[in-house]
């Protein structure tokens, strides 16, 4: 499910930082075929005891691996060049430059000869021991342009993953851009959570006006004829009434009171919580647990909302006979989840950009969870969360 976009200013910067990160990495590695050799040659000329070129060579190294791919070794100042690791590095780099000069040159030579062509009318042809291909150049160049492009672009970035994953070998190595992508997204995250606090205070307004409010308008009026009635027989009547009126009020601001936080979660956990869903429905709800330790507040809020909500469009829009709920802890990767699941048998075709899905999708994201909805036409449909606990 997708969460709501940035706004444009933000939104743009992503494609913006890419092809800065695309350039930077292209002219880095270009630049790792004059170095390699250079550090080479110092590597040989330290062995003779002349130490100085190697120093000034591996500082410069360590300046292009930090502009070029934002890679930071955790040694000191070009230590984590020494030894038999010199000229190994050296090679790799050189190598990495000779084949990315040899990308770019046979993208700029495609591209370049088939615009000039295209001047003139005429085609490219491209000649095999099996067989011609002739096109006219136009549409070559519109293919192999974009296409091209994007082959540099990741050979740069294969090639970063690569020096990367050699000085991994060695030392500790950080990559500093590597937490934009989560800078992104804990932006994203971040106003889908201002967004679902609004829609929970504008649902909340709602239940309070459209119910709440009214019954209590309700009450005053049935309280103020009873003070003008002449009869005590028909005064009694009505303050008898205004008596169950009042009985009903607290039972409604009692549920929405549930609704905004049900006091089960703090005094019970959340299985009783969601016990108290399942016996509110209106629709038989069966309910399986298998939590097996404490969960944060956090994470048991989280899952009791994504549950009573999903139940509830199931009661108002799939015309389902039953819903099953299945909640449970897991581990992976040495880290534990909390797995919910709302299934119904009713007629699906749910949208996940809906409102209320949506709604869903941004609590799960807030605690850095995920939220499917598989909903096909005839159904049956089922919301599956995943929320981390640790």
């Amino acid at each position: 499910m997708s969460l709501p976009a940035l706004p444009g200013s933000l939104a743009r910067r992503g494609p913006v930082r890419l092809v800065r990160r695309a350039c930077r990495q292209v002219l880095g590695t270009l630049g790792g075929l004059l170095l390699g050799p250079l550090l080479l040659l110092a590597w040989i000329a330290a062995l003779l005891r002349w130490r100085g070129p190697l120093e000034r060579f591996r500082g410069w190294e360590q300046w292009r691996l930090l502009r070029a791919y934002r890679l930071r070794p955790g040694e000191s100042r070009g230590e984590f060049l020494r030894g038999a690791r010199i000229p190994l590095w050296a090679l790799a780099t050189t190598a990495a430059g000779w084949l990315m000069l040899e990308v770019l040159m046979l993208v700029i030579a495609v591209v370049l000869g088939s615009l000039s062509q295209s001047l003139y009318g005429s085609s490219v042809t491209l000649g095999f021991d099996l067989w011609v291909l002739s096109r006219p150049a136009l549409l070559v160049a519109l293919v192999f342009g974009p296409g091209g492009v994007l082959m540099t672009a990741l050979c740069a970035e294969g090639v970063a993953w690569a020096l990367a994953a050699l000085l991994g070998r060695w030392t500790e190595v950080t990559r500093e851009d590597a937490l934009e992508p989560r800078l992104h997204q804990l932006l994203t995250t971040r106003r889908g959570v201002l967004l679902a606090i609004d829609d929970e205070r504008r649902r909340i307004e709602r239940d309070l006006h459209d119910g709440v409010q009214q019954n209590v308008v309700s009450l005053s009026l049935v309280l103020a004829r009873a003070r003008r009635a002449d009869d005590p027989q028909r005064s009694a009547a009505l303050l008898e009434q205004a008596h169950g009126q009042s009985q009903a009020l607290i039972e409604e601001v009692r549920q929405v009171a549930w609704r905004v936080y049900p006091t089960a979660l703090d005094e019970h956990g959340l299985v009783s919580a969601l016990e108290g869903v399942a016996a509110s429905s209106p629709l038989p709800v069966r309910l399986a647990t298998g939590i097996e330790h404490s969960l944060p507040p956090a994470v048991e809020s989280a899952a009791y909302f994504v549950v009573r909500e999903a139940v509830t469009n199931v009661v108002k829009h799939a015309a389902a006979s039953e819903v099953l709920v299945e909640v449970g802890t897991a581990e992976r990767q040495g880290s534990a989840l909390l797995r919910l699941t709302v299934r119904d048998d009713g007629v699906g075709g749910a949208d996940p950009e809906g409102g209320g899905l949506q709604g869903l999708a941004r609590r799960a994201a807030a605690l850095d969870g995920t939220l499917e909805v598989r909903s096909p036409r005839g159904g049956p449909t089922v919301i599956s969360a995943e929320l981390p606990c640790d």
